[in-house]
């Protein structure tokens, strides 16, 4: 269905103006008695329908070149099957997003998605008008469907350039291109119907407005996401440096608690007390129930009482760095 075209003497014009009515090449009889004139310049057309060699075609009567006269007919035709069917398929809408952290310890955390905001859908149609001037631009196609406008740009012998892009861009009015630039050379209003309504190949965004207002929204999704991640990374590197210390005091620190079985109860007591608490036949220990309940380098007991930590190491080693 579709093909490049060549320079403008392959573009023929197969829609002509009878009446005011836009009609294809192979709806009207051949020759003068077309009755039918150029779209773009209203000069005489002569319908070529009539052999078998040549590809069915409109001439101009004095063989005048017309330079607008393929890409106008072409928009009338596309005004006429839009208002016909009362909808034209649009691709979805999808917006790149990439958030980042300014902090240099996460400075290499970010996030970056393409967010599907809808898949591709109908418009319905209340109205569609033809190049009319609308914010200091010419819109091949404007539609207006429940009380919003889309461009519809058909580009036919040439695509939208970045000055008429900004001026869309600037009216903050969704717009659609379809791509008709190789279109076949014998086309009919069937097939072009399909191309412009269900096609999604031809068809890619300009400008559109709904994307633009969701970014804000979807960025600031995506902001609380990458501060989630990092209270998270924080939160798990907190956790870690605490169950290091854990490890670290009961490798280092663990002092075994021996239990002395009396008459009268049972004591708990641990052996080489740094401060000297208790001595008995020249050793000094601590007891856990009286000496290491209060003490300030004690921080309790592990595995079922099995163990004491005491920090006093630590905590001599840790003053005498101080300066």
């Amino acid at each position: 269905m579709m093909e490049e075209l060549g320079n403008d003497h392959n573009r023929r014009l197969f829609f002509g103006l009878q009446n005011g009515k836009i009609k294809h090449i192979s709806e009207v009889i051949n020759g003068l008695k077309c009755e039918c004139i150029c779209p773009a310049c209203e000069e005489r057309l002569v319908a070529r329908n009539g052999g078998t060699i040549r590809i069915h075609h409109f001439a101009h009567y004095k063989g005048n070149e017309c330079k607008y006269g393929f890409q106008t007919s072409i928009h009338l035709v596309a005004k006429e099957i839009l208002e016909k069917c009362g909808k034209i398929k649009v691709p979805g809408i999808s917006t790149y997003i990439d958030v980042g952290l300014e902090d240099v310890e996460y400075r290499d955390m970010s996030i970056s998605k393409i967010h599907e905001l809808s898949k591709e859908f109908y418009i319905a149609i209340d109205k569609v008008i033809l190049e009319r001037k609308l914010h200091n631009y010419i819109p091949d196609v404007l539609i207006f469907s429940r009380n919003k406008k889309l461009i519809v740009e058909i580009a036919v012998t040439h695509f939208v350039g970045r000055r008429k892009l900004d001026k869309i861009k600037e009216s903050k009015i969704s717009a659609l291109e379809i791509d008709l630039s190789k279109i076949k050379n014998d086309f009919n209003r069937d097939e072009l119907e399909s191309l412009i309504i269900e096609d999604l190949s031809l068809k890619s965004w300009l400008y559109n407005q709904y994307e633009q207002d969701q970014i804000p929204i979807k960025r600031d999704e995506l902001i609380k996401e990458v501060q989630k991640i990092k209270a998270q990374n924080l939160k798990e590197e907190k956790d870690k440096k605490r169950k290091e210390r854990e490890i670290w005091y009961e490798a280092y620190y663990k002092k075994v608690i021996r239990r002395e079985n009396s008459k009268k109860e049972v004591y708990r007591q641990v052996e080489n007390c740094p401060l000297k608490k208790r001595v008995y036949n020249d050793q000094y220990y601590a007891n856990v129930a009286v000496d290491c309940v209060n003490c300030e380098h004690s921080r309790g007991t592990r595995e079922n009482e099995e163990f004491l930590i005491c920090l006093y190491e630590y905590h001599m080693n840790k003053r005498n760095c101080d300066f």
